[in-house]
């Protein structure tokens, strides 16, 4: 397997911006990870914009029935716009750097350089992170029947979080909490680019927190 220049090092600051902004939630992803801590991205968006094709494949959800079949991406930005997100420090070997591929599949992964959280000019060094693809670059088997895209929905879509994800990555904000859990909120963005989950929430929450994963996929997505 050929492997992403972002992960060719031995040892790198992976950054992550949904569930693993939870340390506990990183530790099952990567359980040796050392220096756990909040920093933020600028230059970047955090959106729900594409399917979440595993729990498509898992039928969690039945598309084309529901449009709420969103999961998390970054994706460039202009400069004012920035969220936080968790770094932390991995070593890599190729097993590893399969995993990783294998879990995140449509993802293009590079790097970009983090911020201190109190001085955003102060660029605390660069991190490995899954941005937004191409439907040329990645495998549209993957795509569930009737499903023509995964990376070019148009922000007037319609689609929306996948309640039981968006649910497992509020489980593990809310344990990160401080300004990981506020930036989530209120720099996470839906398919429109304007409008905030925090906005979203007000009237989902409900919904959203009553949407509990099957047995088997319990452990992987409850925070």
């Amino acid at each position: 397997m050929k492997f992403p220049l972002a992960l060719q090092p031995n040892r790198v600051t992976m950054l992550g911006y949904g569930a693993l902004l939870s340390e506990s939630s990183s530790r099952l992803t990567f359980p040796h990870l050392t220096n756990f801590r909040h920093v933020r991205v600028q230059s970047m968006r955090r959106v729900f914009a594409h399917p979440h094709l595993f729990l498509l494949g898992e039928n969690i959800v039945q598309y084309p029935m529901t449009l709420k079949i969103a999961s998390l991406s970054a994706e460039p930005a202009p400069p004012h716009v920035s969220f936080v997100v968790a770094a932390f420090e991995v070593d890599l070997d190729d097993s590893q750097r399969e995993a990783l591929l294998r879990r995140e599949p449509e993802y293009r992964v590079e790097t970009t350089p983090f911020y201190s959280l109190e001085d955003s000019s102060a660029i605390l060094g660069e991190g490995v992170i899954c941005l937004a693809s191409r439907d040329s670059d990645i495998d549209l088997t993957m795509m569930p029947e009737g499903m023509n895209t995964v990376w070019n929905w148009s922000t007037d879509s319609g689609i929306l979080p996948l309640s039981m994800y968006l649910r497992h990555c509020l489980l593990a904000v809310h344990k990160a909490g401080g300004p990981a859990y506020e930036s989530f909120l209120k720099d996470t963005y839906l398919a429109d680019r304007k409008t905030t989950l925090e906005q979203y929430l007000e009237e989902h929450n409900e919904e959203v927190m009553n949407s509990l994963p099957p047995p088997h996929l319990s452990n992987r997505f409850s925070g």
